[in-house]
């Protein structure tokens, strides 16, 4: 993935399908951050004979990959305002010794999030 210095970079979301499901948990006093679990609705694509078997079995065309409660709360603050250090501040702000190191922790969940081509990280404008 990425090397070196992470502080300045602006992890930012794609855009694809995700939903709020069920209650708010714990979050920042930060306007339009809810802290409710998050979870991405992601389109199958179906070979022939797995189209035939899904047809026939009636399965979903849509998965429904529900986050764990701290990527939930990373997925809202990746809003491409907010760098890599401000998210890592938050974030241990919030959830203390369950996501310590928070930078570690959040560094591992954006790598994801970049394998599964959902986010990016940004350069700040002071860098480029």
């Amino acid at each position: 993935m990425i090397e070196g210095d992470w502080s300045n970079l602006i992890p930012t979301r794609l855009p694809v399908d995700w939903e709020f499901r069920g209650e708010p948990r714990v979050h920042p006093d930060i306007e339009g951050i809810t802290g409710r679990p998050v979870v991405f609705n992601i389109k199958k694509n179906f070979g022939r004979f797995e189209g035939f078997m899904a047809k026939l079995l009636r399965a979903p065309d849509i998965v429904r990959r529900p986050m764990h409660y701290t990527q939930s709360m990373l997925w809202e603050l990746m809003d491409g305002k907010r760098n890599f250090d401000e998210i890592c501040q938050i974030m241990e702000s919030l959830y203390h010794e369950d996501i310590a190191p928070a930078s570690d922790r959040v560094r591992a969940y954006l790598e994801v999030f970049v394998k599964l081509n959902v986010a990016t990280l940004l350069k700040s404008r002071e860098e480029e």
